[in-house]
């Protein structure tokens, strides 16, 4: 076989179902292998678009997502992907082309650093650079990606090696490692679990998988302690389990913010604390901390960390299970629990009840969407302080259910996002919510998904700003606004040009039927568009948010 017929066959052995990208001169050798194979390829229309589907395949279903870019500015486009994937440990393969190796270094036509710009954004890159090593380095890439702790990786082939002899055949994926726990680290937390007054669960994307929640939920049997969550640990426990309090961190719940700083022992699983769970480290655990994650640099962060395991979250988790029983909570604890519970129960139903002339109550939509939605739904939210409605009022339900850039913070991500997803589960209901400036940053691909007939849900809300930033500079930079105030077009009309159908909400009246629209059975992308007050203010942890 040729390189390209051997890495295509590659994705056929290693169980790839899809592919996302962009044709471009340095893959079309690959693609011309691919257009032969039972692989679907979608493409895209824009490089970012096309790693970012690929991405979201890999965090809903566990298995590397795949992307293919065009040498020079289809690599450079897909970054802001790579580096969401990066930053949240999504298993995913990067595969670019490149200028022919006999114009390396001349400052060719699309010639640019590749391996060395993705180099920091990778678990390992590879340059093909001869057919003879193609096998076993497509194979690396592939069990790498696979591996806890999961990330992306990068494969870069030339223009003219595509059509070498590969050296041999599709090679077998190595066993992946085990991560056991040290025993002594499983007693060490039990004994501390024991001890403690006001225990609290960390639950984070190291645990976010069917064997994670297995593990978690047995484990929260046994201990009766709240449960709290990161960005990526969303649903691993139903969040209308009696125990959830909601995420931690910038965007997220206040409640949960207050439990994390109040807990005498904080046991994370398959997480640390970082600066977003932490608001940039201020607003940290008065107890014990003990993590249990594969973070390579965990040491370099300013978490006084009594006790940290760098082994397999759900084993640990099921080991400590086995040596814990009943383990309950001081009264005092769970009463502060209980009055947090419905002091945060309150502040969302005050933020429902508000009313504006000529706009919608994003939090009264929100509600009344998650009163519809089957409990398998899988979210997609973007950034904006419009997230704290959907973190809030859009519960996660099932492991593996919720997308987001977490720690990029990157916008453009949670429309290919949820594309992404809705490939991977045709069958389950898809709901991204994002502010009108990231739909604007990749609702050209409104094309790609009426033609592939991706039928995603999507909330755009719009407030006409970039609000976080407008609503930093009124508090901080005394009402100097500058730079956060735009226009957008009607996005109905958009949705329309595009074939995909679309609906706007200008008042609270329009809700229900609104709600109604966007559920409905479609082949297409259904959207509807909040006309929402700029002025509008969530239940946000408005001290940390400015710390942060």
């Amino acid at each position: 076989m040729k390189v390209s017929e051997l890495l295509v066959s590659a994705f056929e052995s290693y169980g790839v179902k899809r592919a996302y990208g962009l044709i471009g001169t340095s893959v079309l050798d690959l693609m011309d292998a691919l257009s032969r194979s039972k692989i679907r390829y979608v493409s895209t229309r824009h490089e970012q678009v096309a790693v970012s589907m690929a991405d979201a395949e890999g965090r809903v279903t566990g298995r590397p997502g795949v992307a293919l870019v065009h040498g020079g500015p289809g690599f450079l486009n897909s970054l802001v992907a790579l580096g969401n994937a990066w930053k949240d440990g999504s298993p995913m393969v990067l595969v670019a082309g490149a200028v022919k190796r006999r114009m390396v270094g001349m400052d060719s036509w699309l010639e640019v650093p590749q391996l060395e710009m993705a180099a920091s954004m990778v678990k390992k890159g590879w340059r093909i650079g001869r057919g003879q090593e193609a096998g076993m380095d497509i194979a690396e890439a592939f069990a790498l990606a696979s591996s806890a702790p999961k990330g992306p990786v990068y494969l870069e082939v030339p223009e003219d090696v595509w059509q070498q002899e590969a050296g041999s055949r599709v090679a077998e994926l190595p066993p992946e490692k085990a991560h056991e726990p040290e025993y002594a680290d499983v007693l060490r937390a039990a004994d501390a679990l024991k001890q403690a007054k006001r225990p609290l669960l960390v639950l984070g994307g190291g645990v976010n998988s069917s064997e994670g929640a297995s593990a978690a939920a047995n484990l929260l049997a046994r201990v009766a302690a709240p449960v709290v969550s990161t960005s990526n640990g969303r649903g691993v426990i139903p969040e209308d389990h009696p125990m959830t309090a909601g995420r931690i961190g910038f965007g997220g719940l206040r409640m949960a913010d207050a439990l994390l700083t109040q807990a005498d022992v904080v046991l994370c699983l398959g997480c640390g604390l970082s600066d977003v769970s932490t608001y940039g480290y201020n607003a940290t655990p008065k107890g014990e901390v003990l993590a249990v994650n594969m973070d390579p640099i965990w040491d370099r962060k300013p978490v006084a960390y009594a006790l940290h395991s760098y082994s397999d979250a759900a084993r640990f988790a099921d080991t400590l299970a086995g040596l814990l029983e009943g383990i309950k909570a001081s009264p005092e604890w769970s009463s502060r629990v209980e009055a947090g519970r419905a002091s945060w129960a309150a502040a969302l139903l005050e933020s429902q009840s508000t009313s504006q002339d000529g706009y919608v109550n994003p939090a009264r939509f929100l509600a009344a969407l998650d009163g519809a939605i089957p409990r398998d739904t899988i979210f997609a939210a973007g950034q904006g302080l419009h997230q704290v409605y959907a973190y809030a009022l859009l519960k996660v339900r099932k492991e593996r259910s919720f997308l987001a850039a977490a720690n990029m913070g990157a916008m453009g991500f949670v429309f290919p996002a949820a594309l992404g997803a809705k490939m991977a589960f045709p069958d389950k209901e898809v709901v991204a919510v994002m502010g009108d400036g990231e739909f604007m940053m990749t609702m050209q691909d409104l094309e790609t998904a009426v033609r592939e007939k991706i039928g995603v849900k999507i909330v755009v809300v719009n407030d006409n700003s970039y609000r976080v930033l407008l609503m930093r500079q009124k508090i901080q930079k005394m009402g100097r606004v500058f730079g956060t105030q735009h226009t957008n077009p009607d996005i109905t009309k958009v949705a329309d040009a595009f074939g995909a159908l679309g609906a706007r909400v200008i008042s609270d009246e329009g809700i229900g039927s609104a709600v109604e629209f966007l559920m409905e059975k479609s082949e297409v992308p259904r959207i509807v568009e909040l006309q929402v007050d700029p002025e509008d203010l969530p239940p946000i942890n408005i001290q940390g948010s400015l710390m942060f």
